[in-house]
């Protein structure tokens, strides 16, 4: 999967998850969370960039917050550093 692919279904694992009401470790609405992680994988698309620094930084945030038996988020970003997150263009 290319970078701008892996972003994009990255985008739509948070859409799932704003969908279905996703919870957070301690049972909150993750809502806030999902739509901040929504706002910034929009503007990695949008620089057409991933810097490796950002990738951590969003992963550590997601796993400090995401429940623990679901990983479609963490496994999403997992895809995009595969796909050449850290450094790589997408395709516009």
């Amino acid at each position: 999967m290319d970078l701008a692919n892996a972003i994009d279904a990255a985008v739509r694992a948070a859409d799932t998850a704003l969908a279905n009401e996703m919870q957070t470790l301690d049972g909150q609405p993750a809502g806030p969370h999902l739509q901040r992680l929504r706002d910034g994988l929009l503007a990695m698309r949008r620089r057409g960039t991933v810097g490796a620094d950002e990738l951590r930084a969003l992963i550590r945030d997601v796993a400090t917050w995401a429940p623990e038996d679901d990983v479609s988020l963490l496994g999403a970003l997992g895809v995009i550093a595969r796909a050449g997150g850290g450094g790589q263009r997408a395709a516009q």
